[in-house]
């Protein structure tokens, strides 16, 4: 049903509907200008699978407008929690504001950072944002909402963490902002490993371990030691070959602590004691999503933390890589 809101849109005439599956889990139809969609397919690849646009698929949709400012002139505002950051990295989109009693509404929420207004009605989301690029970034993290909290009414928790596979097991390579670990991955990657994710997994523990899949975050390359870092999506750095990634579950056989130093470092590949490997990694598990649409399933309760067969310690210099890379998957294998 499409909400009975009226925009003031500014470009509705090249507006596109793609249908995708997430995860194997999360159906949705991603609508709004033709440039946005196709984006938002590449950012979302390898798990975005494509499925046909019917009635009962949940919209996401960008619209390029604003809404009348009478839409809220009687309805109560409530500050509210977007995402729950506990180290303060995202913080333009920790606070927000909602609107309850709009009419043809079920809530409005406010972004007052990048100007979005999220207009929620039934199972349909709308982005409405005059700056284009902003509402796209806000209409891509609806869709992260939505899928991250698919997972977590699964039983399954977000860990903080970059993470490959090697013989049919998962790596996952932890450490704080800056440790090292995206290069850690990609230098894996260079030496035969398949990626799982660049800077968040999703995991589900049961009786017989954990098995993890990766987020489609794009990767934040270093070109040098001390260069800026730049974004470049999965699709766009794997030019989307299939072959490099691991896209279905798998078990979690090693954690591995990084530390990546910028001089020159002293390559070391060593055992970590078990009981401080596991804290490093439930360390990294990520507080449950707030719940603001008010569409998504409910969390379950106390899901059990991630679990590992062994921890490791990974010390190098940036310019060692390689050497590391040889030296780890040395010690994967014994």
């Amino acid at each position: 049903m499409e909400t009975t809101v009226d925009y003031s849109e500014e470009d509705v005439q090249g507006d596109r509907t793609a249908g995708l599956r997430l995860y194997d889990r999360c159906e949705i139809a991603l609508r709004g200008p033709g440039a946005f969609v196709d984006a938002a397919v590449r950012y979302l690849w390898p798990q975005a699978r494509p499925v046909c646009v019917h009635a009962g698929l949940p919209l996401v949709r960008l619209v390029p407008g604003r809404i009348p400012p009478s839409l809220t002139r009687d309805a109560a505002p409530r500050p509210i929690t977007l995402y729950a950051s506990t180290d303060g990295r995202v913080p333009d989109y920790n606070e927000g504001v909602e609107y309850r009693g709009v009419p043809g509404l079920d809530r409005l929420v406010v972004n007052p950072h990048t100007g979005s207004r999220i207009l929620v009605s039934g199972s349909e989301v709308h982005v409405v944002n005059t700056d284009t690029e902003a509402g796209a970034r806000d209409t891509l993290r609806v869709v992260k909402q939505l899928v991250t909290t698919e997972f977590e009414a699964a039983g399954a928790v977000t860990i903080h963490a970059s993470a490959f596979a090697v013989s049919g097991g998962a790596v996952a390579v932890a450490g704080p902002p800056g440790a090292g670990k995206t290069s850690t991955v990609l230098a894996a990657v260079a030496q035969g490993a398949l990626m799982i994710a660049n800077d968040k997994v999703y995991a589900s523990t049961d009786a017989h371990g954990t098995r993890i899949r990766g987020w489609t975050d794009p990767i934040r390359v270093v070109d040098a030691p001390g260069a800026p870092k730049r974004s470049v999506t999965l699709a766009a750095y794997f030019a989307e070959d299939l072959g490099r990634l691991a896209v279905d579950p798998l078990p979690l056989r090693t954690v591995v602590a990084v530390d990546v130093g910028t001089g020159p470092v002293s390559v070391r590949c060593e055992e970590l004691d078990p009981a401080a490997g596991l804290a490093s990694l439930h360390r990294e598990v990520l507080p449950p999503r707030v719940r603001w649409l008010g569409t998504e399933p409910p969390a379950a309760r106390r899901p059990p933390l991630p679990s590992a067969d062994r921890f490791l310690r990974l010390t190098y210099g940036y310019r060692d890589a390689a050497r590391a890379m040889e030296m780890l998957l040395r010690r994967l294998d014994a």
